[in-house]
């Protein structure tokens, strides 16, 4: 394990790094803001970097007119490395967090690596497996079928005689992601303390959703899970599948699969009957996945579905993967109904249910919005109805008026418009509400049937039934607790909150002010009687001066701190620091 000096130094050289990076993109106002100000070339520690936009505050990465910006944050990302790129892949999924322009840009992100040497393949099966190459596979492609940031694909046979495709994780990635989350989390808490406007995007919270999705992806164990459990599911369905995991040549860093001879969904042409049954194949498949088994491929993109000749459906590269529970799959069929319905209340409240408010939602002003644009699509033609365009606004609404969506939702809408794209390729003239209806008419009787009507109502009197038990003992304790002196009523209120902080702040400064002038007093007192000089001058005027200049600067300081504190509302804290130290 590395010293942690030697970790802090080769931390210390990535942060200069990326503020590299970001000054040469035009960022170095973000820099600043982020405090890598220490790292900036002289001559960007005060001017402006040439290109760089209006906006000392980082108002450039969130303001208006963002294509510029979100073309230049991607190329920041690219510069940056692997870690950086699957970030930007990520957020590309989070149309809840991330604007319209940045998730065009951020879905251009392609991990461009070249392969890994052939060396350190072998060296890394024979670390996870145990035996080296020779004693395992009767044979091993030399050259990659794959290569991206986190691993390569090889394709192989093994000693029974079975073709396989070997997934090895790039050596060394795990540290590097590793280095990097934790420079990342210590800009996030820096812009958070320091620029108002990002905390609506919560930089922390994104960072850490990232650090658990990139984590996951870095352990094929997780991997080899999802293939078993998406099997599973879909052991009934003759026209869905997944590759085999051989689980004896698997591992954390190496993935051995079954070899699946088929074509890419992209080499299907389009328009033909053959699209066509593809085309209901994949719909019948994402409804089961989305709607009834809440367990769904989160990167469906043409290259990570397979057509056997039989037009069954083979999905690979379930890294990715999306989770609905049972409530959540309600939500969605609900608001789904709801749309189809013209209901905009009960549109409205589905989606505050489905989301979080992270401070006050003006109900009448988001149901203008949700009118608008269901409004706007609703009455469309079927060449202008764009499935991916509606589900992007409705989350841009819920944006403005500061609701907060699960990230399941966020990974569903990704799915949801590569999904559209695939469709639209497969059929051009595709009408949408014509090919939606049988599927809604199946979740409305799914949603209404007897079954679950009957299941509903008896879970609503069994829930009443014990509330109307427990509120007798529930009001005997609470008067009983105001008898007894024991029922305690906290108000809490901000704004009294920060005051008594305030007030509280002011009464120490001025105690220790009085204390401090007190002292200054006595010692005048004390030094009246001599008269010590140094050059002629009178020492105690020297003392004098010093203390009055130290008194001016530290006034000066306070105020200043306080201005900024009171702008902002927050403080410094240590542990982005701290964590800027951390190892696992």
């Amino acid at each position: 394990m590395a010293s942690p000096v030697k970790t802090a130094v080769q931390d210390i050289r990535r942060l200069q790094k990326i503020t590299s990076v970001l000054t040469r993109h035009g960022f170095s106002a973000v820099a600043r803001q982020a405090g890598l100000g220490r790292f900036l070339p002289d001559t960007e520690k005060k001017g402006r970097f040439e290109g760089e936009d209006e906006g000392e505050d980082g108002k450039e990465l969130i303001g208006k007119d963002r294509s510029e910006t979100a073309i230049r944050f991607r190329r920041v990302l690219e510069d940056l490395g692997p870690t950086f790129v699957k970030l930007g892949q990520v957020l590309s999924t989070r149309p809840d967090l991330v604007p319209k322009e940045f998730i065009d840009e951020l879905k251009k992100l392609q991990d461009q690596v070249g392969p890994m040497d052939l060396e350190k393949v072998h060296q890394q099966i024979k670390d996870s497996l145990g035996e080296p190459v020779d004693e395992l596979f009767e044979h091993f492609d030399k050259k990659p079928i794959a290569a991206a940031s986190i691993g390569q694909v090889h394709r192989a046979r093994t000693m029974d005689g079975h073709d396989c495709v070997v997934k090895v994780q790039r050596v060394g990635i795990l540290d590097q992601v590793r280095s990097d989350l934790d420079i990342l989390y210590y800009l996030a808490r820096i812009l958070e303390a320091t620029i108002e406007e990002v905390e609506l995007y919560s930089p922390t919270d994104i960072v850490r959703e990232f650090e658990k999705a990139i984590l996951m992806e870095l352990d094929f164990r997780k991997e080899a899970e999802n293939l078993e459990e998406f099997a599973g599911n879909f052991a009934e369905e003759e026209g869905v599948s997944v590759p085999e995991v051989y689980e004896d040549y698997t591992s954390s860093k190496i993935l051995t699969m079954e070899f699946i001879d088929a074509r890419k969904l992209s080499d299907i042409e389009g328009g033909t009957e053959e699209a066509e049954r593809v085309l209901k194949n994949l719909l019948d498949a994402m409804v089961k996945m989305v709607l009834y088994d809440g367990f769904f491929h989160g990167d469906p993109h043409p290259g990570n579905i397979l057509v056997r000749d039989d037009e069954s459906l083979v999905f690979i590269d379930l890294g990715l993967m999306g989770r609905l529970s049972a409530s959540q799959q309600d939500d969605l069929i609900s608001l789904i109904l709801n749309v189809l319905a013209g209901d905009v209340d009960a549109i409205s409240r589905v989606l505050l249910k489905m989301g979080r408010p992270v401070g006050r939602v003006n109900l009448g002003d988001f149901r203008a919005d949700v009118e608008r644009i269901r409004g706007e699509y609703i009455d469309a033609t079927v060449e202008e109805v764009n499935v991916s365009k509606f589900i992007q606004e409705v989350m841009d609404a819920a944006q403005h008026h500061k609701i907060r969506l699960n990230p399941n939702y966020a990974v569903l809408t990704k799915t949801a418009a590569t999904i559209e794209g695939i469709m639209r390729r497969l059929k051009p003239d595709m009408d949408v509400m014509e090919l939606g209806m049988p599927y809604a008419q199946e979740l409305a009787l799914r949603r209404f049937s007897a079954k679950r009507v009957a299941q509903s109502v008896v879970n609503t009197a069994m829930g009443f039934s014990s509330f109307v038990t427990k509120v007798p003992q529930q009001m005997d304790q609470v008067l009983m607790d105001m008898e007894s002196g024991n029922l305690t009523i906290t108000v809490r209120n901000e704004s009294l909150d920060q005051l008594g902080e305030t007030l509280n702040t002011m009464g120490t400064r001025l105690f220790l002010g009085v204390v401090a002038a007190g002292l200054a007093v006595a010692a005048g007192i004390l030094f009246a009687s001599y008269d010590p000089r140094i050059f002629g001058i009178p020492l105690m005027l020297l003392v004098g001066l010093f203390a009055a200049g130290a008194a001016t600067g530290l006034f000066w300081w306070a105020l200043g701190w306080h201005v900024a504190a009171s702008r902002k509302g927050k403080k410094l804290r240590l542990e982005p620091i701290l964590r800027f130290f951390r190892r696992k």
